[in-house]
Order: structure tokens, then C-alpha cells, then sequence
């Protein structure tokens, strides 16, 4: 027998997912789009109304002989959600209302050497401030979406990798961080998260597109047909560790050649550091804690003519840019994003490199010409998509007003 009430939840959140994108529709509009009856529109609305997620908020223009269409759009109080995007070198904490609008948000100093413990505990503490200084109460945060690096195992929350150092392997970080917060905390993938936050942000004209994310490393999304592909153990498109033709690098994982040894900030970086004179005079100063800080410089310096970071981010985008050809290649794609706090400056150079790459070696230049284009939200996409996938992830048939005790009860949900 069908599950009734599974089969009500995934109806509303089809409607919330349009209403959050495209901001007002009307109940005709809405079964245009879902292909979903006028009764069925109607009935699963007069839940989401009385539930006091969705409002009317007047009427459109008239068609026809008919009565004007009621409009209905989403109620931004009636939940937030919390999206974070740890790195190594750099901290995001994003928050947004239920109707995915942006409220508040900070940028910190990265996981550093400080270990897992002592990361989440800083997270939980600026979330708390974050909430006390937007005056948005706990009751409605539905949840925390913690971004970071992967691989991971997101059922059990926890990384499955020793970067950056040890003590982050199979540490309970979801656990840990929810019981500080006594909010439900869901663990997403920063490449993933970044391509959901775009795909969200309608700035990518089509369904189905490739991602490339830098910040201290590499990795890669993919979306098709509107959904993130995530492969067995949403681990999947992990492209900071194909290995290029040509590379002979050492990776931290263990291969060679890899895109994120060949070309990421931190190569870039020790590749400065090789000459005195240039660190010195980018100011280069080589903490792997401060590697995006140190990019960053490198990429002011190309930005105000420096031939010398120039030729450093050209290597290194043209790396890149094989990557991409083996992303698209792969997918069949020819849209490529780029997002990440790396790409903040330095974004216009590497997407013109990538863009050089694919349209001369991408097997999918023969029917169009590849697209490559700079993320919206370029340096907190992650963060966004992270906080985005809670929204999404929510319990939609309560058939009740929302409740005014404390933190919504996801248990299992997420």
C-alpha cells in the first residue's frame, strides 16, 4: 500500500521548492508546473496555509473572463536554517529565512591545526552569537547544514579522510555539533552544496552542469536534470583527484599527478615560496593555515599586472582546466560553474583559461559552445546550498500551526 502521508510530504515539498525559486505562483500555475490536479494543488496549499508556511499575498492580472488568480508565496519567519562551510583556511556561516533569502552571515579563520573539538565548539559558539544578534529565535532554526571536504560518510556525519589532520577521521562531527546546538545538523559536501546553491540561485540556465570548487583544495558537483548526482556513497566527482596527463606532483592522497596537487592554492603558493624575492614582495608567507589569505595576494598582484603571479595562476588554471574537460567529458556537460573563496579575485582568469580548454579538447564542443561561468555567490555558495538543503529537507505535512516550544523534532528526517 502507498504511504499516504509520504506521499503528501514529497507533493508539498514539490510546492515549496517551486514557490522558493520562483518566488510568488498561483495554485494554476503551480499545477502547470507539477502536472499535479487542481484538487490536489488545492489541498495540499490549504495544509501549507494552515501550517502557516505559505500566505496569499493578492491576486495577478486577471486572464480572461475569470476570477484573478490568488497568488501564494513562502512565509520567511516560519522557519531559518544555518548553512557553515569549513575549510582549513576559511570559515562561512550563512543564515536564511524559509524563503531562502540571506539574513545574516560571517566569515571566520579556517579549521586551522586546532583539531575537530575545538573547530566545532567555535562553530556552535558563532552560530549561537549569529542568533542572538539576529534575534531570530532557536524554536524556528530547523537545522544546521555543515559543509566541508570530502570523502565523507553523511548518514554517520563524519569525514573519511585524515585531512587536515588525523583526529578529523570518523570524528562525530554532525553528533557533536548537534548536541552544542541542540538543533538537528545534517553533513553536506562543499562542491555538492555549491552546485545546489547555484542551481537555487537561477544563474545557471539549465538542468544539468558541472561544478569545480576551490578553496584550500579541489573538488567537483555535478547536477543533472535538477538533482545532485552523488554516485554510491555521495562521494561522488571527486575531480581535485583525477589524475592529469602530464602531472607528476605528489598528492595527500597518496597519487600523483592529482588536479589539487598540480594546481591548487596551496601548489601555487609553495611555488612563490620557491622564490625568496617574490614571496617577499607579494608578501607570501607560507602558513598552511593562511594558504587562501596568501592566494589571495598572489592573485591581487596578477590583478595589478604582475607577470610573474600571472604566469603562476595561468599554470594553474590551465591545469584546471583539464580537469574540466574530464568533468565535462564524463557528464556530457556544457555548462562548467566555477565557485569557491579561491575564485573571489582571481575567478575572471581562471574561467577564461578553462573556457580555452574546453572549447579546444571538451567532446561536447562539436554541438555548443562550452559556458563557463563564475558562481553567483562565488565565495559562499557552499555555505548557501548547505543551509538550502535543510529548507529542503524539512518534515512538510504537519497539519498543526507551527510550534512556539523549542527546536523542531527532525529526527531521522534529514
Amino acid at each position: 500500500m502507498a504511504n499516504t502521508g509520504a506521499g503528501r510530504a514529497a507533493t508539498a515539498g514539490r510546492m515549496l521548492d517551486l514557490l522558493r525559486t520562483q518566488g510568488t505562483l498561483s495554485r494554476v500555475e503551480l499545477a502547470e508546473r507539477t502536472g499535479l490536479t487542481p484538487a490536489t494543488i488545492t489541498n495540499t496549499m490549504r495544509r501549507l496555509i494552515d501550517g502557516g508556511l505559505v500566505h496569499e499575498i493578492g491576486t495577478g492580472v486577471r486572464q480572461g473572463r475569470g476570477q484573478p488568480r490568488r497568488l501564494l508565496e513562502l512565509n520567511p519567519g516560519a522557519w531559518y536554517a544555518v548553512g557553515i562551510q569549513v575549510d582549513r583556511a576559511t570559515t562561512t556561516i550563512v543564515m536564511l529565512d524559509f524563503a531562502g533569502a540571506r539574513i545574516a552571515g560571517a566569515s571566520l579563520r579556517g579549521s586551522g591545526g586546532a583539531g575537530p573539538e575545538v573547530t566545532v565548539a567555535a562553530l556552535a559558539d558563532h552560530v549561537t552569537a549569529l542568533l542572538d544578534r539576529t534575534g531570530v529565535p532557536h524554536s524556528r532554526v530547523l537545522g544546521v547544514g555543515l559543509v566541508t571536504h570530502g570523502p565523507q560518510d553523511r548518514e554517520r556525519g563524519v569525514l573519511l579522510t585524515a585531512q587536515p589532520e588525523p583526529a578529523w577521521f570518523e570524528f562525530p562531527l554532525t553528533a557533536v555539533l548537534a548536541e552544542r546546538l541542540r538543533l538537528p545538523v545534517l553533513l553536506e559536501n562543499d562542491a555538492t552544496a555549491a552546485a545546489f546553491g547555484e542551481q537555487w540561485a537561477g544563474t545557471v540556465p539549465t538542468d544539468t552542469f558541472g561544478l569545480i570548487y576551490m578553496a584550500s583544495g579541489i573538488g567537483g558537483g555535478v547536477v543533472v536534470d535538477g538533482e545532485s548526482y552523488r554516485g554510491r556513497a555521495s562521494n561522488a566527482v571527486e575531480i581535485g583527484h583525477v589524475a592529469l596527463g602530464g602531472g607528476v606532483a605528489a598528492c595527500v592522497c597518496g597519487n600523483r599527478g592529482c588536479a589539487q596537487a598540480e594546481a591548487g592554492p596551496r601548489t601555487v603558493v609553495e611555488q612563490v615560496l620557491a622564490d625568496a624575492g617574490l614571496a617577499d614582495r607579494l608578501g607570501v608567507e607560507g602558513d598552511p593555515d593562511d594558504t587562501l589569505a596568501d592566494f589571495e595576494r598572489v592573485a591581487r598582484a596578477w590583478r595589478t599586472g604582475d607577470g610573474e603571479a600571472a604566469a603562476l595562476l595561468e599554470q594553474s588554471a590551465t591545469w584546471i582546466g583539464q580537469a574540466a574537460v574530464t568533468l565535462a567529458n564524463l557528464f556530457d556537460l556544457d555548462t562548467v560553474v566555477l565557485a569557491g573563496p579561491a575564485f573571489v579575485t582571481a575567478g575572471p582568469l581562471y574561467r577564461r583559461h578553462v573556457a580555452a580548454e574546453l572549447e579546444q579538447h571538451a567532446l561536447t564542443r562539436a554541438l555548443s559552445r562550452p559556458d563557463v561561468r563564475l558562481a553567483a555567490n562565488i565565495d559562499t555558495a557552499a555555505a548557501i546550498g548547505g543551509a538550502l538543503h535543510v529548507l529542503r529537507a524539512m518534515p512538510i505535512d504537519a497539519q498543526a500551526p507551527l510550534p512556539a516550544t523549542d527546536g523542531p523534532a527532525l529526527e531521522g528526517t534529514l
